[in-house]
């Protein structure tokens, strides 16, 4: 097992009775050039925000120093879900002596609720490590824009993307006032 998968199944204290099959899985899924930061096994809601279409799903989740991935079964097939952290709009932790903890992310398309083991202290460090993880990717893959037509061919890229559904009014409009500042 890589090192990484190792040290985040001990720092946030999670078993692998029942889920090698899937750490293996992921295992192979997981680039060289990426770190895993997080990993858990858990059941996942996974809402698609344009249709609400909602689905519940079994499975390990992992969180890179590049992405989201979630591994899961669907019947006999196994399957993978993964959003690069440029997807992700915001990440909220928290729990409850009663239901457990979850993590809710967001993207521009999905709503995704894992359950996490409940423990304050863990709690709290899953969202400083998502945190500290959209920061890093943030910082180390900053758009390289050198020209206005680079910024209106951008802006018109978003005007397809609102049009067609994929962000809402207000995404596109943030996204196109940061663009306009860059002109």
């Amino acid at each position: 097992m890589r090192q990484d998968i190792e040290q985040a199944l001990k720092k946030f204290e999670v078993g692998t009775f029942g889920i090698k099959g899937d750490l293996k899985r992921l295992e192979e899924k997981i680039d060289n050039d990426e770190s895993v930061i997080y990993i858990s096994p858990t059941n996942a809601t996974i809402t698609t925000t344009a249709t609400r279409k909602v689905e519940k799903l079994p499975g390990v989740f992992a969180l890179t120093s590049r992405r989201i991935v979630f591994i899961y079964n669907v019947l006999l097939s196994h399957s993978m879900l993964t959003f690069d952290l440029s997807e992700i709009k915001s990440v909220n932790c928290h729990g409850n002596g009663l239901t457990g903890g979850h993590v809710e992310i967001l993207t521009m398309v999905n709503a995704i609720d894992i359950l996490v083991k409940y423990k304050k202290h863990i709690i709290q460090e899953i969202q400083k490590s998502f945190d500290n993880a959209i920061s890093n990717h943030k910082e180390n893959s900053q758009p390289n824009i050198s020209s206005k037509d680079d910024v209106l061919a951008q802006i018109e890229k978003l005007s397809e993307l609102n049009a067609k559904g994929i962000l809402n009014e207000e995404e596109y409009s943030t996204k196109k006032e940061e663009l306009l500042k860059r002109l």
